[in-house]
C-alpha cells in the first residue's frame, strides 16, 4: 500500500512541477509578446505548445485517483493533444524563416485534430459518466466496438503525427543550415543546434508516451512510475521553457529574397534549385561575369574578409548589386556559399601572415576576420589538410 501512496505521490509532484512551470513560461511568453516587434510567430508557436502542457497536466490532475474531475469533460483533453507536434512545428518554422507569416493552406494543420476527434467521437458521444465508467449506460456490442477502433485509430494517428512533424521539423533545420551559409560569415548562435536537441527530446519524449500507453492498454507496468513520472513531466516544459523565453529569430528580414525555403503544399518541389531560386533575377551569363570580377577585385582592394561581422547585404553594398544578384553569382560562377567564399578569402590572408608575420595564431585568426579560434582552427585545416601551426613550420623561412 506505501509503494502505491509513494508512486501516486511522485506522480501528482510530477505534474505539479510540470504546471508551475508552464505557467511561469506562459506568462513569461506573454509579456514578451507585448515586448517584440513583428514577426512573432515563434512567441505565438510556444504559447500554444504550454497551453496545451498546461492544459494535459490539469487533465491529469482532474482525473486522477485522489480528485475527480467533471465527468462532462473526460477525454476530451486527448483531442488536443496533436498541438504539441504542430506547435513544434510552427516553432520551427518562425526559427527558420526571414519573414515567417500564415497562408490559407495552413489550414491543413487542422487535419490531426479532426482526425483525433473523429477517432474518439465514439466515446465522446457516452455521456460523461459512462466514459469515467462511473454508472453502467446501455452501451450496444456495436458501440463498444467502434469504441475500441476508435482508440486504436486515434494511437495510430498520433504515430503518424509524430513521424511527419518530426519529419518536417528536421527537414527545416537542415536546410537552414544550409541557408545560413549563403547570407553570413559568422555561423555563431545563427545554426540552431539547440533547436536539433529540443525537436529530439519531444520525439523522444512523444515516442516513450506512445509506447507505455500502448503498453498499459495490453497490461504492461507503466514506464513513468515514481520518480521517473516525476522526472519526466518536468523534463519537457523546463527543456523548452528555458529557451523558449530566449529564442530569437537569426534571420534579418532583408534574407527572405535570398534564401530558399521548404516549398508549401501548393507548390511543386523545384527540380532544379539554384536555377529556379534566380529565374526571375534576370541577370545574363555577361553580367555575372561582369560582376563576378567586380566582387573579386573590390574583396583584394580592401580586405573586406576581415570584417567580422560581413554579411550578403554589407559586401553586395560594398559592390553595389543586390544580395539575390551576388547570391546567384557566388551560387552559379564562383561555385561556393557566401560562408565558404570568405572564410576561403580568410584563410588565404591568414596562410599569407602565418609566413610573413611574427603575429600569434590567435592575432592572426581575429585580423582575417575569424570571431573564434576553434573556428579558424576547422576552416584552415579543411582548406589546407595542415593546422596553421603546422602550415606556419613547413612554409615559414
Amino acid at each position: 500500500m506505501m509503494e502505491i501512496s509513494e508512486s501516486l505521490y511522485s506522480e501528482h509532484l510530477g505534474v505539479a512541477g510540470a504546471l508551475a512551470v508552464s505557467a511561469f513560461v506562459f506568462l513569461g511568453l506573454m509579456l514578451r509578446l507585448r515586448e517584440t516587434p513583428q514577426p512573432r510567430m515563434h512567441i505565438w508557436a510556444m504559447i500554444a505548445f504550454f497551453t496545451v502542457n498546461i492544459c494535459d497536466g490539469l487533465n491529469s490532475f482532474a482525473y486522477s485517483d485522489t480528485f475527480n474531475g467533471p465527468p462532462a469533460l473526460y477525454r476530451w483533453n486527448d483531442v488536443i493533444i496533436p498541438g504539441f507536434m504542430v506547435a513544434l512545428y510552427f516553432y520551427v518554422r518562425a526559427l527558420t524563416s526571414a519573414a515567417p507569416k500564415l497562408f490559407a493552406v495552413d489550414l491543413v494543420h487542422l487535419l490531426p485534430f479532426l482526425a483525433g476527434f473523429l477517432c474518439l467521437a465514439p466515446a465522446l458521444l457516452l455521456s460523461g459518466e459512462v466514459r469515467l465508467g462511473l454508472v453502467e449506460g446501455e452501451v450496444t456490442d456495436g458501440h463498444a466496438a467502434l469504441v475500441d477502433i476508435g482508440e486504436t485509430a486515434f494511437w495510430i494517428v498520433w504515430v503518424v503525427t509524430l513521424a511527419v512533424y518530426g519529419a518536417i521539423c528536421i527537414r527545416r533545420l537542415i536546410l537552414h543550415k544550409r541557408n545560413i551559409r549563403d547570407v553570413f560569415s559568422d555561423l555563431e548562435g545563427k545554426t540552431l543546434r539547440w533547436l536539433d536537441g529540443l525537436v529530439a527530446t519531444i520525439l523522444i519524449i512523444a515516442l516513450i508516451v506512445i509506447i507505455d500507453e500502448i503498453g498499459q492498454l495490453v497490461g504492461q507496468r507503466p514506464l513513468r512510475d515514481g520518480i521517473w513520472s516525476l522526472l519526466f513531466d518536468v523534463i519537457m516544459p523546463v527543456s523548452f521553457g528555458i529557451f523558449a523565453l530566449r529564442a530569437n529569430p537569426p534571420l534579418p528580414e532583408w534574407t527572405e529574397a535570398v534564401l530558399e525555403d521548404v516549398p508549401r503544399p501548393e507548390e511543386p518541389d523545384p527540380q532544379d534549385k539554384p536555377s529556379s531560386r534566380y529565374a526571375r533575377s534576370g541577370l545574363t551569363e555577361a553580367d555575372v561575369d561582369r560582376f563576378a570580377a567586380r566582387l573579386e577585385k573590390r574583396m583584394a582592394d580592401g580586405q573586406l574578409w576581415r570584417d567580422h561581422g560581413l554579411n550578403l547585404r554589407g559586401l553586395a553594398s560594398q559592390i553595389a548589386i543586390p544580395p539575390i544578384h551576388l547570391s546567384e553569382v557566388l551560387n552559379t560562377k564562383v561555385g561556393m556559399s557566401f560562408y565558404d567564399y570568405v572564410n576561403q578569402c580568410r584563410i588565404r590572408d591568414a596562410c599569407d601572415l602565418l609566413i610573413h608575420s611574427n603575429d600569434t595564431i590567435i592575432e592572426i585568426s581575429e585580423t582575417v576576420g575569424f570571431n573564434a579560434k576553434s573556428t579558424f582552427n576547422t576552416s584552415f585545416k579543411k582548406i589546407t589538410d595542415q593546422t596553421p601551426s603546422q602550415w606556419r613550420a613547413a612554409h615559414k623561412p
